[in-house]
């Protein structure tokens, strides 16, 4: 069984009741996997706590402190510096130390799980991969999926990260910008149109690190086979130039066509070839969670994606005694709307304009 860490104090970790980060969808995850008989290929495990010094390995000193005291409601000067604003993405709330603890420690004992041996671990409430050292960003407080990597590289000497979410995974690829023995690698809706605003293909890594930086942006409107083509075409290159020997997967399953906060075109079954191809290789991973806004979508994918980790297969309708049956009746997509010729034919050059230069970059730096 593979470990799949989970603490419920991580259902604390929503901004405000009109956040679009709902707790409400691990919820529903965890119904939908036990429906499924699920837990029984899963170690369910409350993770447990975690010294300071595991935040440090990313965060400021300085940081720490800042979050630590708007948490417990104290008033910090300059609060926006840090990535906190009642109007921004990252509104404060009393408790967030603790809520963003909770998916934190999983992530550490998720990683701690692989450095030691397992084969796989989950923390599906992880996947935060905004935060920067010293600030919060994107609904992230604390980046847990750079945590995961340092805590592997205390085994293995080369690790990847992988990023599907919708979003730049740009919080990990900044702290190893200048590090060449993580590779990271985001296929994302480009920063022309998203937020971060980065990710694109001259993202490649500096001095030494130089070439462990990709970037696939793609353009609104993308779909499945053109999403699969670019990943297709770039991701396993990239890993095998790199030859990594452990893998951090960050699932966000915001690409998804009905997601609310992006304009990519996915479908469910799309979108989780790329989990396959990762479960191909073989590799020792740390599984995480991530982005994902529309609760009838992201329980379904998420649940796909840990089968298909797990290598079992389910049945595509959902269980009858899922409270959500009703709205999620099954778990791939029966059909996906059509996009306008104009949009699908600007997604398409969009693409091969990016691969033509990641094509070029590969083969030169091969």
């Amino acid at each position: 069984m593979a470990p799949y860490f989970y603490d419920p104090a991580v259902e604390q970790y929503q901004f405000s009741e009109s956040h679009p980060l709902k707790p409400k969808r691990l919820q529903l995850l965890n119904e939908l996997l036990k429906a499924y008989g699920l837990d029984a290929h899963l170690d369910w495990q409350t993770p447990p706590p975690i010294p300071e010094s595991e935040i440090l390995r990313v965060h400021t000193p300085e940081y720490v402190a800042v979050v630590q005291a708007i948490s417990r409601g104290e008033p910090v000067m300059d609060a926006h510096r840090w990535g906190f604003s009642l109007y921004g993405d990252n509104p404060p709330f009393l408790g967030m130390w603790e809520a963003a603890l909770a998916y934190t420690s999983a992530t550490v004992a998720a990683a701690r799980a692989v450095r030691d041996g397992a084969p796989l671990a989950f923390n599906i409430t992880g996947g935060l991969h905004h935060a920067l050292p010293h600030r919060a960003s994107g609904f992230c407080i604390f980046n847990d999926p750079a945590i995961a990597v340092a805590i592997l590289r205390e085994r293995f000497q080369r690790v990847a990260y992988l990023d599907i979410d919708l979003h730049h995974g740009d919080g990990v690829q900044w702290i190893f910008y200048h590090d060449p023995s993580v590779l990271t690698v985001s296929i994302h809706e480009s920063g022309k149109w998203l937020f971060p605003g980065t990710g694109f293909v001259n993202e490649l890594g500096e001095g030494e690190a130089y070439g462990t930086s990709i970037n696939i942006p793609l353009a609104p409107f993308t779909e499945d086979d053109l999403w699969w083509e670019a990943f297709e075409a770039i991701v396993p290159r990239a890993f095998d130039r790199f030859q990594p020997e452990a893998i951090v997967l960050q699932m966000g399953a915001d690409p998804h066509y009905l997601d609310p906060l992006g304009h990519l075109h996915l479908s469910a079954q799309g979108w989780v070839r790329a989990v396959a191809w990762v479960r191909s290789l073989g590799l020792p991973v740390v599984a995480l969670g991530g982005g994902g806004y529309n609760l009838t979508t992201v329980p379904r994918m998420w649940t796909l994606a840990i089968a298909t980790l797990l290598g079992v297969e389910l049945p595509d309708e959902t269980p009858a005694q899922f409270s959500w049956h009703d709205r999620i009746p099954r778990l791939t997509d029966a059909s996906v709307p059509p996009v306008d010729p104009a949009d699908r034919q600007h997604a398409e050059s969009y693409m091969r304009a990016q691969m033509a230069f990641l094509g070029k970059i590969l083969k030169d730096d091969s």
